[in-house]
C-alpha cells in the first residue's frame, strides 16, 4: 500500500511516534494515534496496520485497559493485519505469540549494542526492566547481552524491544519529562559517532516499516 492509514497505539505522553511520523510523512502514510487507556479503537477492521509503542506499565499489573488493547492485537493477527510492536507492545504482541514477559537481573539502560543473526551490530536506545522469553517457532533476530529477544517476526508481525523511533526530539522529550530518570542524559551532545548512531538507527527502522507495510515508491 502506498497510501494507507495504520492505528497507533500510544501508553505515555512522552513516548510519540518520533521518526515514524517523518517515515509516514514521505510515503502519505496517515497514522491514527490512539492513547491508551482511555482513547482505544473498537475495532481494527478498518486499518491497513497497526503499530504498538512502548510505555512504562509492567505487562504483569494487566489492568482493564491493556487486556482491551490485547484483543485488539489479537483481532490484528487475525486479520493478518501486518504489526510493528515496540517495548511494551513487543511484550503484549509477545503474549499473544505464546511468549512470557519475565523480570531482568537489571535494567537495559541507554546506548547498548544488538546483534543480529548475521552478525551485523546495530547500536539503539533501551529503556526496559523486563525482557520477552517466546516459543521456539517464533523466530528471533537479534539480541543483546543482556536480553536474548531483541527482535522477532511471526508471520505478519515484528516485535522489538528496543526504541529505532527515538530520534534526538524525541529523546528531549523523555529527558524533559522524566529529569534525572531518563537514561540518556548526556547522549545527545553533538558529536559525529551520535549522529552516525542515529543515523543507521533511521535506515533500519525506515527499512523494516518499508517492508513491514510494503510500500512502493515514496509519494
Amino acid at each position: 500500500m502506498s497510501h494507507g492509514t495504520l492505528a497507533v497505539f500510544q501508553h505515555h505522553p512522552a513516548e510519540g511516534v518520533g521518526r515514524i511520523g517523518l517515515w509516514a510523512q514521505h510515503h502519505n502514510i496517515k497514522l491514527v494515534c490512539f492513547y491508551a487507556p482511555d482513547d482505544l479503537p473498537k475495532s481494527l477492521v478498518d486499518y491497513d496496520g497497526l503499530i504498538v509503542l512502548g510505555g512504562p506499565m509492567n505487562v504483569a499489573d494487566n489492568p482493564a485497559w491493556m487486556q482491551t488493547e490485547v484483543k485488539l492485537i489479537q483481532q490484528a493477527l487475525m486479520l493478518r493485519r501486518p504489526i510493528l510492536a515496540i517495548c511494551l507492545g513487543a511484550q503484549l504482541l509477545a503474549t499473544q505469540l505464546g511468549g512470557q514477559v519475565i523480570e531482568m537481573p537489571a535494567p537495559e539502560l541507554g546506548w547498548q549494542d544488538i546483534r543480529f543473526n548475521d552478525a551485523s551490530v546495530l547500536t539503539v536506545p533501551q529503556w526496559h526492566e523486563q525482557a520477552i522469553a517466546l516459543p521456539q517457532h517464533i523466530a528471533i533476530l537479534a539480541a543483546s547481552a543482556q536480553c536474548p529477544v531483541q527482535m522477532y517476526r511471526h508471520q505478519q508481525a515484528i516485535g522489538l524491544q528496543f526504541h529505532p523511533e527515538w530520534d534526538n526530539e524525541q529523546i528531549a522529550q523523555l529527558r524533559e519529562y522524566f529529569a534525572d530518570e531518563c537514561p540518556f542524559s548526556n547522549d545527545l551532545q553533538p558529536n559525529t559517532l551520535h549522529n552516525e548512531q542515529q543515523t543507521q538507527l533511521e535506515q533500519f527502522l525506515f527499512t523494516i516499516l518499508e517492508q513491514q507495510f510494503k510500500l512502493d515508491e515514496p509519494c
